[in-house]
């Protein structure tokens, strides 16, 4: 029979239950999946158990008479003395205990059940609510040491997005948002049973002064410990699922506060040291920030170009391939009749010798409505460049005319990050790439510096005028428009 079956007929919790198993005096086989599977003999041992703690037997002379080291008639019969101490308050079970003892009953045949029967209220039994495992409540020390260790498996799955894969961890992709949201749950599983069953502890667990072991104060067996964190997911986090997260969360509270045994406090016990209150929130804190600040350095770690030190103009191309990818960087193309406004968006790809791809039936439509893509000047010295550039000038009323400052940022990204003398702090890829193209979105001149690159770029225009909500330049009408882009990014003598 199940835990919930035995609880019902017993009449005793689980916290009793579970008790009894640490101390010995019930030994409940398991299934092949490692669940208890309690027996006739296991309900009738916790009804002589639940009898004798009723009639104020203590748990070591239960165990004697279990053992066979005493016998039933023995033990009562030296315990009816203590009993009439008691006058009124025991003096029932004092007549229980007679009563046993005239029918001359032995442990082993023992009819629990019918002397349970005569006993007014058996389950007030003092003795009864002392056998049970210690609890640990704090349910926001548990919260919080709990969010410590999520937020570590946070970082390793932004690291290996960003620095491993090279994608955006802050893109909020679908598929971004779906691999963080099980990846830290694998992970969880993959290493929180490892960590209790070798140290009995976590690192948030550790910071609170929180400690897993088996009933018995060993360490959790493997599967044990896998089996309380799947647990822990599906009942105390509702696997992080929207709305069901918080209804889970909220019931382990109340479950928690209440003193309950929780559905992963089954096979394990859970102590608490105590520590003061102000150095854990100081450590907690600390802890927090420094895991908040490693998160953001994993993130900007991810633009981080794939070639560094000296470029060539291949490896250059192939650094802003890869962070227009990064940065999610597309190009209006004219496509007629593409919904609502005749264009599409599209990634714009460079080749090894610096020379944008065309793409399948597009190549003839990126100079239809909108600023052509800027042919690329390479400059080298000993096959390491040492300058790009490009120039653009445009008199077409018909031509609205984009600010390159995407492509600016991710080409002083690819070039600049990408310097032996470059280093992620104070300058970071994301700081570039946003300075970068907040300047070139005025249309105004600029001047950039940083890892011994100079940034360059002059504009002049007239007779255009910029669209709302967005930084593309449309001629104006009965204007003559002009416009004029140089741009240069070199090393500094």
């Amino acid at each position: 029979m199940t835990t919930k079956e035995i609880e019902n007929l017993s009449g005793m919790t689980r916290a009793n239950i579970r008790f009894y198993e640490t101390q010995g005096l019930l030994r409940p086989a398991r299934d092949s999946n490692g669940c208890r599977n309690y027996s006739e003999e296991d309900l009738n041992t916790l009804h002589k158990i639940r009898l004798l703690r009723t009639l104020h037997l203590s748990l070591e002379d239960i165990r004697s008479i279990s053992l066979g080291k005493s016998t039933l008639t023995e033990v009562l019969s030296s315990h009816i003395p203590h009993l009439k101490k008691s006058a009124e308050e025991l003096e029932h079970c004092r007549s229980i205990c007679s009563q046993i003892c005239t029918d001359g009953a032995d442990y082993r045949s023992l009819d629990a059940e019918h002397y349970l029967s005569l006993i007014n209220n058996p389950s007030d039994a003092p003795e009864l609510k002392e056998d049970t495992l210690m609890k640990v409540t704090a349910p926001w020390k548990r919260f919080f040491a709990r969010s410590i260790d999520f937020a570590i498996l946070n970082l390793l799955t932004d690291c290996f997005l960003a620095m491993v894969l090279h994608i955006n961890v802050r893109s909020f992709s679908a598929g971004v948002l779906i691999f963080s949201w099980i990846t830290p749950m694998l992970l969880l599983l993959l290493l929180e049973p490892a960590l209790l069953s070798l140290t009995g502890t976590t690192p948030g667990k550790l910071l609170f002064g929180l400690r897993v072991t088996a009933p018995d104060g060993s360490r959790l067996s493997w599967h044990d410990a896998k089996y309380r964190t799947w647990t822990v997911l599906r009942y105390g986090y509702g696997f992080s699922l929207p709305i069901y997260y918080l209804v889970r969360l909220y019931r382990s509270y109340q479950g928690c506060k209440n003193e309950e045994m929780l559905e992963w406090e089954i096979d394990s016990i859970l102590t608490l040291k105590n520590k003061s209150a102000p150095i854990q929130t100081v450590e907690f804190l600390a802890a927090d920030a420094c895991l908040l600040f490693l998160t953001f350095l994993a993130g900007q770690s991810g633009a981080l170009p794939v070639n560094r030190g000296s470029l060539t103009t291949a490896e250059f191309c192939e650094n802003y391939n890869q962070l227009q990818e990064y940065y999610g960087i597309s190009r209006p193309v004219n496509v007629p009749d593409a919904a609502p406004y005749n264009y599409i968006a599209l990634p714009m790809v460079l080749d090894e010798n610096g020379v944008w791809q065309n793409l399948p039936n597009y190549s003839q439509s990126f100079t239809d409505n909108f600023g052509e893509l800027p042919d690329l000047q390479f400059t080298e010295k000993d096959d390491s460049v040492t300058e790009i550039s490009f120039s653009q000038s445009y008199t077409d009323e018909n031509r609205s005319v984009t600010s390159y400052g995407d492509f600016m940022a991710a080409a002083a990204v690819s070039y600049i990050c990408a310097q032996d003398d470059y280093f992620l702090l104070p300058v970071t890829p994301d700081r570039i790439y946003r300075e970068i193209r907040e300047k070139a979105g005025t249309y105004d001149d600029f001047i950039f510096a940083a890892a011994g690159v100079v940034i360059e770029c002059s504009v002049d225009h007239s007779g255009y005028t910029p669209m709302e909500h967005n930084s593309i330049l449309v001629p104006e009408y009965g204007q003559d428009p002009y416009y004029s882009i140089n741009f240069t990014m070199r090393k500094a003598e």
